[in-house]
């Protein structure tokens, strides 16, 4: 149980070789988002092993997956606010036939698969974080843990956590391919929407007069709309568009889907109320009609920087001679989740990178560090003054 340094000159209680097996042991584990219950398995063991009281939640049913959410927890050495450490257990592509390659540090794959480091280093660098406090019998306060499942296709995991199943007062998420030493302040909340536009079909050639043209329609609707980035974490983007039924018919039918994002929900509302009217005022001027509706994917959140969690992640990164750093980023995550459930929680940055490609990679000393960012977040909840 030597200490030693890390590359920054800090000292570190990180088993390096520990959390890299660790890693390389779940990414072999196939637990792609709604069939994870082989990594649900071996994470109850590994946290009965590790002397915390372990269950496994009713969330697959729910999105029809073949397992829950994992919970523990780890009774405190000292009175301190409990706090939650989670990640979660779904890849967005299957790991079967994974083969890691090690070069110079960095973990990465042949090229056939992706790694999983999304978010199997966090699950790595929670149980890391576990064993150093059961080996060191280091003080900490209360620890709830939460391994969340189909993260990747919606947060259905995460959306069936409620604020009565969780005591603690908040919690840290390491699922941020940003790197260690950066956490999540904004991220928006998401809007997705599909409108049906309704004209006339007609022949094209015959009597093309007597058509109303739904494609014609929808396009004047979309080449309204301002695309792309609205501000920092606000965007809006088209994804698909079906319809019609042959080259010479005036196309009575097509359907628009797409979505829009922003972390202030007065302008998430204006962003939804302005694709509604684009939409509404090219079907009337045309003489068609439109249907659209709309459905909240999550919510968005901003923390300022008096927050609790901000100060323990900002103590903890300097201590291990990093520069914290907030980021705004424009995805979603299980924070966006559990801070709209009332569970305050801060996303940090895990160091993967090229997250959901082939060429996914991420280094072992990003990995260690991480976990040290955990154990310092830990232990400066369990010894500062409360706020």
């Amino acid at each position: 149980m030597a200490i030693h340094m890390n590359e920054h000159g800090h000292s570190s209680l990180v088993d390096r070789s520990r959390i890299v097996n660790s890693f390389l042991e779940l990414g072999l584990i196939d637990g792609v988002h709604g069939k994870e219950l082989d990594v649900a398995r071996h994470l109850m063991t590994r946290l009965q092993d590790l002397g915390l009281t372990a269950r496994m939640d009713d969330a697959g049913p729910t999105f029809g997956g073949n397992a829950g959410n994992v919970h523990a927890r780890l009774d405190g050495r000292v009175a301190a606010p409990t706090i939650l450490l989670c990640a979660h257990m779904d890849t967005v592509e299957s790991t079967g036939g994974l083969k890691h390659v090690r070069e110079n540090g960095t973990i990465k794959t042949d090229g056939k698969t992706i790694l999983g480091g999304d978010d199997r280093a966090g699950v790595a660098v929670v149980l890391e974080i576990l064993h150093i406090l059961k080996e060191r019998a280091l003080p900490h306060g209360p620890i709830e843990i939460l391994f969340t499942v189909c993260e990747e296709a919606g947060m259905h995991g995460a959306k069936f956590v409620k604020r009565s199943d969780v005591q603690a007062e908040y919690g840290f998420i390491f699922d941020s391919q940003a790197s260690p030493g950066h956490f999540i302040i904004e991220a928006p909340g998401a809007v997705s929407f599909k409108a049906i536009v309704h004209g006339r079909a007609a022949h094209a050639a015959v009597s093309p007069e007597k058509g109303i043209h739904a494609i014609a329609i929808a396009s004047k609707a979309i080449c309204g709309l301002k695309l792309g980035r609205w501000d920092e974490t606000g965007m809006m983007n088209i994804g698909t568009i079906h319809g019609g039924t042959s080259i010479n018919v005036v196309p009575d039918t097509v359907e628009v889907t797409g979505e829009t994002r922003n972390a202030d929900a007065q302008k998430l509302q204006a962003q939804v109320d302005y694709v509604r009217s684009a939409f509404e005022s090219a079907a009337a001027e045309a003489g068609g009609s439109v249907e659209i509706s709309f459905t909240k994917k999550y919510g968005g959140y901003r923390f300022t920087e008096d927050n609790p969690m901000i100060a323990a992640a900002s103590h903890a990164i300097s201590s291990v001679g990093l520069t914290p750093a907030g980021l705004c980023y424009a995805g979603g995550s299980d924070a966006n989740v559990l801070n709209a459930s009332g569970i305050p929680m801060l996303n940090l940055g895990v160091g993967f990178k090229n997250a959901h490609s082939h060429q996914e990679f991420i280094t072992e000393a990003d990995l260690a560090i991480t976990a040290d960012i955990g154990l310092g977040i830990v232990q400066y909840v369990a010894t500062s003054p409360r706020r």
